[in-house]
């Protein structure tokens, strides 16, 4: 089955973070306190979980963190001190994790080690700042590495913006390869975006737009939506159809990811519609004309964020006029 990069990404964190405290703290280490810990920075810094009215990124991420610090203190069975020390190693994590800039690295792994020395009075031990750093000089490379795997010269993405349309941009994949002149650009264009060449291209889209929501996350950018195709032809085939999805089967990434669908599918594959959304995934619905522009049929939409019209279609003026009465976002095309 396709993988799921966003959760790779996620998993390769957590290994980190946990690592590192355990070197960090040594024989100080508590794994209930430091898996607690970990899951809430997760939450926060990958899925925008908790308080986000925080200026900061990482203030919000450290108030979910300090949330938890005091749900763990009433735990009689822990050490406070440990506890209260788990949240403190967060101040460095914030830096390696991309979450605060890292000016100049060897100068913050000293300083952190000296810290790890006085202000958490843990014992010094030989070669742990080397193996520190080489935990942290790793990390960082294959962080900043992740997506080269994955990168390809015969597709890129060509992500546009919606106009007056806030935080929402279109996404189509373009090919880079030379097609022979004895095809048209219809012809070629007419094979492209149909069929089982369609629905393979899907895969790759998906693929190089995890990367882009992941440093959209890195950032703390998570109010960027995109919206992507779909191929009709996946709802008869239930496994594709699941290896397609299964790339963007994540809440980080159905927080962001909207799958643009016509209405006559939609009205066509209502049940299946339906159970996706239940699984998390998000749709775009298209306009076309098997549409009637009912006040009824256009509350029945008000499941999907998004509404798109295009310009040739019959009821175009039709919607323009019950804009009012619209609780969806239309985007005119």
């Amino acid at each position: 089955m396709t993988s799921n990069i966003m959760e790779q990404y996620i998993k390769n964190t957590k290994v980190f973070i946990n690592n590192f405290t355990k070197i960090f703290f040594a024989e100080n280490y508590n794994e209930k306190i430091s898996n607690e810990y970990i899951d809430t920075y997760i939450d926060a810094r990958i899925y925008n979980f908790g308080e986000t009215s925080q200026r900061f990124f990482y203030r919000r991420i450290y108030f979910s963190l300090m949330e938890k610090k005091i749900k763990l203190e009433e735990n009689k069975e822990l050490d406070k001190s440990i506890v209260e020390k788990n949240l403190k190693l967060y101040q460095f994590i914030f830096f390696i994790d991309g979450v605060r800039p890292i000016t100049d690295i060897d100068e913050f792994i000293t300083s952190m080690y000296e810290k790890r020395l006085t202000k958490f009075e843990l014992d010094n031990s030989r070669g742990l700042k080397e193996r520190m750093s080489k935990l942290i000089k790793n990390y960082i490379k294959e962080k900043e590495e992740f997506s080269k795997k994955y990168e390809t010269e015969d597709f890129s993405l060509n992500i546009s913006k919606y106009i007056l349309i806030d935080n929402t941009y279109k996404v189509d994949l373009d090919y880079n390869f030379k097609i022979p002149y004895i095809y048209s650009n219809e012809v070629v264009q007419e094979v492209y975006n149909e069929g089982i060449i369609n629905e393979d291209k899907l895969i790759i889209e998906y693929i190089l737009l995890t990367f882009v929501c992941i440093k959209d996350i890195d950032k703390g950018d998570f109010e960027t939506k995109y919206l992507v195709d779909f191929a009709n032809t996946l709802y008869e085939k239930q496994n594709k159809l699941k290896q397609s999805l299964r790339l963007i089967e994540n809440p980080a990434m159905q927080d962001k990811v909207y799958l643009k669908i016509k209405f006559s599918d939609f009205e066509s594959n209502k049940e299946m519609i339906y159970s996706l959304m239940k699984d998390g995934f998000k749709f775009a619905i298209i306009i076309d004309n098997t549409f009637s522009p009912t006040v009824i049929n256009i509350k029945k939409l008000a499941v999907f964020e998004y509404l798109i019209v295009p310009s040739g279609i019959k009821c175009y003026e039709k919607i323009k006029n019950y804009e009012t009465k619209i609780t969806n976002t239309i985007i005119y095309e």
